[in-house]
Protein backbone atom coordinates (compact mmCIF):
# COMPACT_ATOMS: atom_id res chain seq x y z
CA UNK A 1 0.00 0.00 0.00
CA UNK A 2 1.33 3.44 -0.87
CA UNK A 3 1.84 6.25 1.62
CA UNK A 4 -1.16 8.66 1.50
CA UNK A 5 1.26 11.61 1.64
CA UNK A 6 2.53 10.55 -1.79
CA UNK A 7 -0.82 11.80 -3.17
CA UNK A 8 -0.98 15.25 -1.53
CA UNK A 9 -0.01 17.04 -4.74
CA UNK A 10 -2.83 15.36 -6.69
CA UNK A 11 -5.32 16.06 -3.87
CA UNK A 12 -4.26 19.71 -3.98
CA UNK A 13 -4.93 19.88 -7.73
CA UNK A 14 -8.39 18.34 -7.29
CA UNK A 15 -9.15 20.69 -4.40
CA UNK A 16 -8.23 23.73 -6.48
CA UNK A 17 -10.07 22.45 -9.60
CA UNK A 18 -13.23 21.84 -7.56
CA UNK A 19 -13.04 25.31 -5.98
CA UNK A 20 -13.11 23.85 -2.47
CA UNK A 21 -11.53 25.85 0.36
CA UNK A 22 -10.66 22.97 2.70
CA UNK A 23 -10.07 19.23 2.67
CA UNK A 24 -9.44 17.52 5.99
CA UNK A 25 -8.56 13.84 6.36
CA UNK A 26 -8.38 12.30 9.83
CA UNK A 27 -7.20 9.06 11.33
CA UNK A 28 -6.81 8.15 15.00
CA UNK A 29 -3.15 9.19 14.88
CA UNK A 30 -2.97 12.08 12.40
CA UNK A 31 -4.82 14.89 10.63
CA UNK A 32 -4.07 16.15 7.13
CA UNK A 33 -5.59 19.53 6.31
CA UNK A 34 -5.27 21.06 2.82
CA UNK A 35 -6.27 24.73 2.55
CA UNK A 36 -7.02 26.39 -0.79
CA UNK A 37 -6.69 30.19 -0.51
CA UNK A 38 -7.38 30.73 -4.24
CA UNK A 39 -3.75 31.31 -5.17
CA UNK A 40 -2.26 28.09 -3.82
CA UNK A 41 -3.02 24.93 -1.87
CA UNK A 42 -0.99 24.35 1.28
CA UNK A 43 -0.76 21.68 3.97
CA UNK A 44 -1.64 22.90 7.46
CA UNK A 45 -0.50 21.12 10.61
CA UNK A 46 -3.11 19.59 12.98
CA UNK A 47 -4.78 21.95 15.44
CA UNK A 48 -3.96 20.31 18.74
CA UNK A 49 -1.66 17.79 20.33
CA UNK A 50 -3.27 15.93 23.21
CA UNK A 51 -1.49 16.21 26.54
CA UNK A 52 -0.53 12.92 28.19
CA UNK A 53 -1.27 14.13 31.71
CA UNK A 54 -4.59 15.92 31.06
CA UNK A 55 -6.48 14.51 28.08
CA UNK A 56 -9.00 16.88 26.59
CA UNK A 57 -12.10 16.26 24.55
CA UNK A 58 -12.58 18.23 21.36
CA UNK A 59 -16.16 19.26 20.63
CA UNK A 60 -16.75 19.37 16.88
CA UNK A 61 -19.42 21.14 14.85
CA UNK A 62 -22.26 18.67 14.22
CA UNK A 63 -23.20 20.51 11.02
CA UNK A 64 -22.03 23.37 8.83
CA UNK A 65 -23.35 26.76 9.87
CA UNK A 66 -22.54 30.05 11.56
CA UNK A 67 -21.11 29.50 15.05
CA UNK A 68 -22.81 31.50 17.79
CA UNK A 69 -21.36 31.47 21.31
CA UNK A 70 -24.67 32.82 22.66
CA UNK A 71 -28.36 32.71 21.84
CA UNK A 72 -29.25 35.65 19.56
CA UNK A 73 -31.54 37.08 22.28
CA UNK A 74 -28.82 37.03 24.96
CA UNK A 75 -25.79 39.28 25.49
CA UNK A 76 -23.29 36.84 27.02
CA UNK A 77 -21.59 33.67 25.78
CA UNK A 78 -22.99 30.40 27.14
CA UNK A 79 -19.69 28.59 27.73
CA UNK A 80 -16.74 30.64 28.90
CA UNK A 81 -13.19 29.37 29.35
CA UNK A 82 -12.80 27.69 32.78
CA UNK A 83 -16.57 27.19 33.18
CA UNK A 84 -17.94 23.79 34.17
CA UNK A 85 -20.60 22.19 31.97
CA UNK A 86 -22.72 19.08 32.33
CA UNK A 87 -23.16 16.38 29.72
CA UNK A 88 -25.68 17.51 27.12
CA UNK A 89 -25.64 21.18 28.15
CA UNK A 90 -25.37 23.59 25.21
CA UNK A 91 -21.97 25.15 24.65
CA UNK A 92 -23.08 27.31 21.73
CA UNK A 93 -25.24 27.21 18.63
CA UNK A 94 -24.93 26.75 14.89
CA UNK A 95 -27.19 28.99 12.85
CA UNK A 96 -28.36 27.39 9.63
CA UNK A 97 -30.66 29.91 7.95
CA UNK A 98 -33.44 30.55 10.48
CA UNK A 99 -32.64 27.34 12.42
CA UNK A 100 -30.52 27.30 15.60
CA UNK A 101 -28.86 23.97 16.35
CA UNK A 102 -27.43 23.57 19.87
CA UNK A 103 -23.87 22.28 20.21
CA UNK A 104 -24.06 20.02 23.29
CA UNK A 105 -21.23 19.05 25.63
CA UNK A 106 -20.51 15.35 24.97
CA UNK A 107 -19.70 14.84 28.66
CA UNK A 108 -19.31 16.79 31.89
CA UNK A 109 -16.16 18.87 31.94
CA UNK A 110 -14.43 22.23 32.15
CA UNK A 111 -14.19 24.37 29.03
CA UNK A 112 -10.46 24.89 28.50
CA UNK A 113 -10.63 26.71 25.17
CA UNK A 114 -13.14 28.23 22.75
CA UNK A 115 -11.53 27.67 19.36
CA UNK A 116 -13.89 29.65 17.08
CA UNK A 117 -15.00 33.27 17.27
CA UNK A 118 -18.69 34.22 17.48
CA UNK A 119 -20.18 34.67 13.99
CA UNK A 120 -17.61 32.49 12.16
CA UNK A 121 -18.79 30.19 9.37
CA UNK A 122 -17.77 26.61 10.22
CA UNK A 123 -17.84 23.30 8.39
CA UNK A 124 -19.06 19.94 9.63
CA UNK A 125 -16.59 18.45 12.09
CA UNK A 126 -14.64 21.67 12.67
CA UNK A 127 -13.26 21.86 16.25
CA UNK A 128 -15.20 24.38 18.36
CA UNK A 129 -14.29 23.76 22.01
CA UNK A 130 -11.81 21.87 24.17
CA UNK A 131 -13.12 20.26 27.37
CA UNK A 132 -11.18 18.74 30.25
CA UNK A 133 -13.36 15.90 31.57
CA UNK A 134 -14.38 16.11 35.22
CA UNK A 135 -12.98 13.09 37.05
CA UNK A 136 -15.64 10.72 38.33
CA UNK A 137 -18.26 12.00 35.88
CA UNK A 138 -19.58 9.64 33.24
CA UNK A 139 -20.80 10.70 29.83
Amino acid sequence: MSNPLDHVDQLGVWLKDAGLALLELRSPSATLRLVNDGASVRVVEGEEIPSADAPSVTVHAPSPGIFLDRHPLHEHAIALTDSNVGAGEPLGFLQIGPLLLAVPAPQAGTVTDVLIAHGTVVGHGEPLFLLRPIEGETS
